[in-house]
């Protein structure tokens, strides 16, 4: 029988009412739309609905079917005397999570919108949940969601940023993706009690020493950690090689006596290199450590590296034909190595010869003990303010030192060193240290002592303990006598020119007429640093003594003077010129008479600032033959005319 329109009405009629019934039933709103946020949960609803409805029938049951009316009107109202009161307590209870909702869980559900694209407000409100404590924020995610990009740090920064609180305290989230429903959890981590090493280390304290007694040849004790425990790290192998990079009142100093002490008392030899003239010249005297630490002095400095170079050398040689030969450990420390190279680099400037490389070689010999000297048991500890290639030698130097410390450092000099983000807070305390090994970072405090405690413990160390030079093969170089400082010295005559020209030492008070001097000429006047100037010896008309002087020291006076000569272009001249003026060698170096160059580069004495050249016709007798042809020569010497009338 065919279905007619009244059927069909029917039947739609009865779906919605069962539909609606469920709805009354189970809490939903009737209307279809969400719950407003703050109102009752649904099971609430619903039991009150469902009491409601039961109440309802019982009371018809008894006005039409029992016709008891006065009982229905006493049950009405003791149920509503109990129930209003209870209506009124749940709405002002209610009105705490009502505003939970409206500043909290609302605008995080609104937020969620780039995160949660594919879903409604309504879907996006209802997979939020936040209790009223705030002790946790669960976000239900869609069936397969995956992070795109960066959705999971974004999340995680909002509910940070939302949650507020405390600062220090850390939202974490728990990431469900793998079991339905897809789910994160955001926790607050309370913060752990930061741990800080000490803040000051006694090196003779009980933990230190005994750290030190178990240690093993090669392994060192650099301080203690934020756990109170020694940290003990091996100068062989990838780690033989140690850089420091310690801004000023970092503790600097301190490390380096400690580590020279307990190189000490592995019976090793220690060559010290120190232009600042104060971290390690407590050890001045100590059987096996050899300190240079004069900067008047470099030639010393490099001697002592190029030695050993020659030991790196000659151990590699002996090792070959015994490969288990065990060598006594030889340090070299170079205190503030970029203060050295500049030096070392001035030094050479001022004493290579023609033909000569441009670059100072000293950092060739530095970079074969780094390279070669590890496998026979040759170290280096270097302390610099710059580890940029250039400022080492630019031969491969700075990824050669595999362990680094760093102390009172700024961000420039991490990224510089280190270049990893995020830039660590740096500790503004004498000794505190960073030890950078790989990607490892450990924080320390430097065991400290007097430095005189340092020196009678290392003596007594080389009594107890003995010292042995049978692994090397040869002597460190000898020092020069200290040199005092340009402003320190006093201008001594020793040389004075006869009537033939000839020159004579000056004699002094006291002295016959043939006796030689008493004191050579380093004793009588101490020379200046390399390249610098003191007066040395005369040279005048006949017994009147005149000041000798390098060069560079010439240049200045000259410009005082209002001459304008760099000391490279009167090499140049001293070089290509006949008639430029003499000197005389004076300690193995060729010093100058002042008067005799002003003369020379005087202008009103000459046309130009150089004297006049000889003539075209003459240029084969004057200048010396190098082998290019005439014209080229004159070329040279007319491009530095120029040079001189620009200068």
């Amino acid at each position: 029988m065919a279905q007619t329109k009244f059927d069909k009405q029917i039947e739609d009629g009865l779906e919605q009412g069962a539909m609606v019934f469920g709805r009354f039933i189970s809490g939903a709103p009737l209307d279809g739309e969400p719950r407003p946020p703050g109102s009752l949960p649904r099971w609430g609803v619903a039991l009150l609905r469902v009491v409601l409805l039961v109440w309802a029938g019982w009371a018809a049951w008894m006005w039409w079917g029992v016709k008891d009316h006065d009982r229905v009107i006493r049950v009405s109202i003791i149920a509503a005397a109990v129930a209003v009161p209870i209506v009124v307590i749940a709405a002002i209870r209610g009105r705490g999570r009502r505003n939970h909702m409206r500043s909290l869980v609302i605008p995080m559900s609104l937020a969620l919108k780039d995160v949660l694209s594919d879903w409604d407000d309504h879907q996006r409100l209802r997979a939020v949940t936040i209790p009223i404590d705030r002790s946790y924020v669960a976000i239900k995610l869609p069936d397969g969601w995956h992070d795109t990009g960066d959705f999971k740090d974004q999340l995680r920064q909002m509910v940070q940023e939302r949650m507020g609180g405390d600062e220090n305290v850390l939202w974490k989230g728990a990431w469900n993706l793998k079991k339905h429903p897809f789910n994160v959890v955001f926790t607050p981590q309370k913060p752990q009690p930061k741990l800080e090493p000490p803040e000051k280390v006694d090196f003779f304290s009980d933990l230190v020493q005994k750290a030190i007694a178990a240690c093993e040849p090669g392994q060192l004790v650099l301080g203690i950690d934020d756990h109170q425990r020694p940290v003990i790290k091996e100068m062989t192998g990838e780690t033989a090689m140690w850089a420091l990079s310690v801004g000023s009142g970092g503790g600097k100093s301190s490390f380096l006596q400690m580590i020279i002490t307990q190189l000490v008392r592995q019976r090793a030899t220690v060559i010290g290199i120190d232009v600042k003239m104060a971290s390690i010249n407590c050890f001045e005297g100590v059987e096996g450590v050899h300190l240079y630490t004069d900067p008047g002095n470099i030639g010393d400095m490099r001697s002592a590296i190029s030695w050993a170079a020659r030991e790196v050398e000659a151990r590699n040689y002996v090792k070959k034909g015994n490969p288990r030969k065990n060598f006594d450990r030889l340090t070299l420390i170079l205190e503030e190595g970029n203060e050295f190279g500049d030096a070392s680099k001035e030094w050479w400037n001022e004493n290579k010869e023609k033909g000569d490389p441009a670059s100072d070689p000293i950092w060739g010999d530095i970079a074969s003990i780094m390279r070669m000297g590890r496998h026979v048991n040759v170290t280096i500890i270097g302390v610099f303010q710059d580890l940029r290639e250039a400022a080492v030698g630019s031969r491969g130097l700075r990824n050669m030192f595999r362990m680094i410390l760093m102390g009172n450092f700024n961000a420039n000099q991490w990224k510089m060193i280190v270049n990893t983000t995020p830039v660590p807070e740096s500790v503004d305390r004498a000794g505190r240290m960073m030890i950078i090994e790989g990607n490892r970072r450990v924080w320390i405090q430097v065991p400290y002592a007097d430095p005189e405690d340092f020196r009678t413990h290392s003596m007594e160390l080389r009594t107890k303990l003995g010292y042995s030079t049978e692994d090397l093969y040869g002597a460190p170089p000898a020092r020069s006598p200290q040199r005092l400082p340009s402003l320190l010295q006093k201008s001594t005559p020793l040389f004075t020119k006869d009537a033939n020209s000839g020159w004579a030492p000056a004699i002094s008070a006291g002295q016959g007429e043939g006796e030689q001097p008493a004191v050579s000429m380093a004793k009588e006047t101490p020379l200046a640093l390399e390249g610098e100037d003191v007066p040395d010896v005369v040279d005048g008309p006949v017994g009147e003594p005149v000041e000798l002087l390098p060069l560079a020291e010439i240049s200045r006076r000259l410009a005082d003077e209002g001459i304008e000569v760099s000391p490279e272009l009167m090499r140049q001249h001293k070089r290509r010129r006949n008639n430029f003026p003499s000197g005389q060698l004076v300690d193995g170096k060729e010093l100058f008479a002042l008067d005799d160059l002003a003369a020379y580069y005087r202008p009103e004495e000459q046309d130009e600032t150089a004297p006049e050249e000889p003539a075209e016709a003459d240029a084969d007798e004057d200048l010396p033959d190098t082998g290019a042809d005439d014209g080229q020569e004159l070329d040279e010497e007319g491009e530095e005319g120029e040079e001189e009338r620009r200068g």
